[in-house]
């Protein structure tokens, strides 16, 4: 199939293979067509300016979960779903975002809730260096009343940061990866508003400016392509290093482990003494080769995240690994939607899939029905029209999710893990995304080797107290 190929595919419908554990199913919409509600995933063939308007993750870190418009619309207003609480609700409370590009977006959002439920107030506060600043803020006792899960929170921990919210209209027929929101204690505390999908984003001009005609299936076809771009004066591979949060597709263990096929994603990790073994460094590695032929940005260390999605935007920079709620922002931006695609990792044996951020209500949030209600209209109403949502409720148009799963690699779902792999990453106080930095720019092999020796040593170290 060519860059330009997809345009071409008239479809009505997104059906593909789904591995979870070890089930198969015959498609996504048998997955989840439970008690008769699903989310049906719909090719915008033709790949229509308006069909992407409009993350998540990550967040950033992943991040997420784009713009969907300059305000909220009268249809949408007319249409969204409101919280039958009525004028019982009463406070305000503040939400933490990652989103410093939707400020004005999330705040015609907010408006909206407010002019729904009168008495109400809802601020939200947008932080750029967010995993950061959210851990200062709650070991200061200023944790928002609603907020994602950063690290260090985990399973084990939930419950010290967070409300139960089993009291929530949602079960796990209506929510994708709820379980996964569940504390060791048993209770319900966080739950994703997206899922999302990880993968290659390419420009298309930019392949056809260097004379690219097929997308790379393997490593080595990838560095070939990489080679084409470079001669033609493009960056091949953008990676925003300064920002380092971008980099995580590449060096997470859950992204890396699905892309190679094991359901275990990090909780692997946890079972064995080698942090980074050879499938991670088959990975990280693959940077570690990009950055040494100069494949990526000429400064990467002060190659920033909003400077990197303008060159994407305008061909300056050909790819990025990152996943389905990246593509639209480039659009944006003014990229032609035509231009924009999505591949699956060279080599990959599956397409990680995956639930967006964890939002959860703060245990010392002084409004914690209206936190709830929310956290209620954010699951019901998606923020963004291009994030993917976890409401299985809710149908969906992403063309860019369709193209890449148009390639006929599985989607693969992480196992429910426990907070082992968490915890023994904390006690030695491992950054992966830091480490991926460093490791990446050291010019020795053996000074590389001498590096991924010496976490493996920490962490087998430490692992030794969490075995039974």
């Amino acid at each position: 199939m060519t860059p330009h190929d997809f345009q071409k595919i008239q479809v009505a419908t997104c059906s593909y293979r789904f591995k979870k554990n070890t089930d198969t199913f015959s498609n996504w919409e048998d997955l989840l067509k439970m008690n008769q509600r699903h989310l049906s995933i719909i090719l915008a063939g033709t790949m229509l300016a308006g069909a992407i308007t409009g993350c998540g993750s990550t967040g950033s870190d992943t991040p997420s979960e784009s713009k969907a418009s300059a305000q909220i619309t009268e249809t949408e207003a007319a249409t969204a779903d409101t919280v039958e609480t009525g004028s019982t609700l009463s406070g305000t409370i503040t939400v933490a975002s990652n989103r410093t590009d939707l400020e004005e977006r999330l705040a015609q959002y907010a408006q909206a809730f407010m002019d729904e439920n009168p008495g109400t107030t809802v601020e939200f506060e947008t932080i750029k260096e967010y995993d950061d600043v959210i851990p200062t803020r709650i070991a200061g006792g200023e944790a928002p009343d609603l907020f994602y899960v950063v690290d260090p929170i985990n399973q084990d921990t939930y419950k010290d940061y967070f409300l139960p919210i089993d009291d929530l209209e949602f079960t796990a027929d209506d929510i994708l990866f709820y379980e996964n929101g569940r504390g060791t204690d048993g209770n319900l505390y966080v739950l994703p508003l997206t899922v999302s999908y990880c993968g290659m984003v390419y420009n298309k001009a930019a392949f056809a400016k260097a004379g690219i005609s097929d997308i790379p299936r393997t490593v080595d076809e990838f560095m070939d392509v990489c080679k084409k771009l470079d001669e033609a004066g493009i960056t091949p591979v953008g990676t925003a290093f300064k920002d380092i949060w971008p980099i995580y597709a590449w060096c997470g263990w859950g992204e890396v482990t699905l892309t190679a096929g094991d359901n275990r994603g990090e909780n692997k990790y946890a079972q064995q003494d080698e942090i980074y073994d050879d499938v991670m460094l088959s990975s990280m590695n693959i940077v570690r080769d990009l950055y040494k032929k100069g494949y990526l940005e000429d400064d990467i260390m002060s190659a920033n995240w909003d400077q990197f999605k303008l060159d994407l935007a305008q061909g300056k920079t050909a790819m990025h690994y990152s996943e389905t709620w990246l593509p639209a922002q480039f659009v944006e931006l003014g990229a032609d939607p035509k231009d924009i695609g999505m591949f699956p990792f060279p080599g990959a044996k599956n397409i990680k899939a995956g639930a967006g951020k964890q939002w959860g209500v703060s245990k010392d949030t002084e409004n914690p029905e209206l936190a709830k209600a929310f956290l209620t209209y954010m699951l019901k109403n998606p923020v963004a029209d291009t994030d993917i949502p976890s409401n299985k409720n809710i149908e969906v148009n992403d063309p860019f999710v369709a193209e890449l799963l148009s390639y006929g690699i599985e989607p693969l779902e992480p196992i429910v893990g426990d907070a082992t792999f968490s915890n023994i990453k904390n006690e030695i106080e491992l950054d992966g995304q830091k480490f991926f930095l460093t490791y990446v720019m050291e010019e020795s092999d053996e000074k590389a080797a001498a590096l991924i020796a010496e976490w493996n040593d920490k962490w087998a170290a430490a692992r030794a107290n969490y075995i039974n």
